[in-house]
């Protein structure tokens, strides 16, 4: 009894788009393939577009994480320090750079003090009521403070600039690279950065040489690269990069990102154009995207019109999501 009252339920709901006017879409099942044939006034109202599938030559690249960090020290320096965007790492190199500080302000009062320690003593010296021992044991506390203060700058050079001091606005992208992989890539080429938004605008970035940092658990080593002035991006977010390979371009299908549609599970798909009128959603797989582009590791072949504006409404009318 209760399986035949499944039967009127199924049928309202495959006639619900029909409620107040006729059906705009008829669709078809052949084999695995689902067609959707349109009523030309309702393709005219969707408004759709289509691109035809092209095949190009991309740069081949790899995608990797990366975090956006604030260098502190002047160019040059192969040992920069850098800071994320935690307030943990703020303070931490805060403090080191407060005791530097008085490690040097120190080196500098003992310098102060040899120095009169020193001229006294060769005054008591001239008025024969010192020593030649006590002029050159003061020489000697002299020369240890001057050493004091050489070394107290060194390490303060290494923790670069104050924390929070103004100055032009600098921003690196560090990304830890596999050192497996690290042969394959182009080291020397510019990196292309942008947030992790499909929309986001991709940022050139040149390499740089920042601290020889790595991480020998993961066995990955860190990679910088430092990011025009103009970009909006702030210290600690993470950002995708994508780093060319040393094989240069190859060959791949390509399609505007906003016609890819993704189901619930994940699965990538297109409408492409089968006929007049007819729509059927075909599988693919993104390899990864380019600008606004998706590049495809699999996908229709050359030349197939698929669908971008528009697309989800398709979707919608295949399984009667839309309104």
């Amino acid at each position: 009894m209760k399986r035949l009252l499944l039967i009127p339920l199924l049928v309202t709901r495959l006639h619900a788009a029909d409620a107040g006017g006729s059906v705009p879409a008829t669709i078809t099942k052949e084999g695995d393939l689902v067609i959707l044939t349109l009523k030309p006034e309702a393709e005219q109202a969707l408004r759709l577009k289509t691109v035809p599938v092209e095949k190009r030559s991309v740069p081949a690249v790899r995608l990797f994480s990366g975090d956006v960090v604030t260098p502190l020290a002047a160019g040059g320096n192969a040992v920069a320090p850098v800071l994320g965007g935690t307030l943990d790492e703020v303070l931490r190199l805060a403090d080191l750079q407060a005791a530097a500080d008085g490690r040097i302000l120190q080196a500098q009062v003992q310098i102060d003090a040899a120095k009169i320690a020193v001229e006294r003593a060769q005054k008591m010296l001239s008025a024969e009521a010192g020593s030649v021992r006590g002029v050159d044991e003061a020489k000697a506390t002299l020369q240890l403070a001057e050493a004091a203060l050489t070394t107290a700058k060194a390490q303060r050079e290494l923790l670069g600039a104050a924390v929070g001091q103004g100055g032009a606005k600098r921003a690196w992208v560090r990304t830890a690279i596999f050192s497996g992989e690290a042969a394959l890539l182009d080291a020397k080429a510019p990196a292309s950065i942008r947030a992790l938004v499909s929309s986001s605008k991709p940022y050139s970035a040149k390499p740089v040489a920042g601290p020889p940092t790595a991480n020998a658990l993961t066995s990955t080593i860190d990679w910088y690269y430092e990011l025009p002035a103009d970009s909006p991006l702030r210290a600690g977010e993470r950002v995708a990069v994508e780093l060319p390979t040393s094989d240069s371009q190859h060959e791949a299908l390509v399609i505007p990102f906003n016609a890819v549609l993704h189901d619930i599970h994940g699965g990538q798909w297109v409408y492409a154009k089968t006929g007049e009128h007819s729509y059927t959603r075909k599988r693919i797989q993104v390899a990864r995207l380019a600008g606004v582009d998706a590049v495809l590791s699999n996908g229709p072949p050359t030349g197939t019109q698929v669908v971008t504006d528009g697309s989800a409404e398709l979707f919608g009318t295949e399984f009667m999501t839309g309104k």
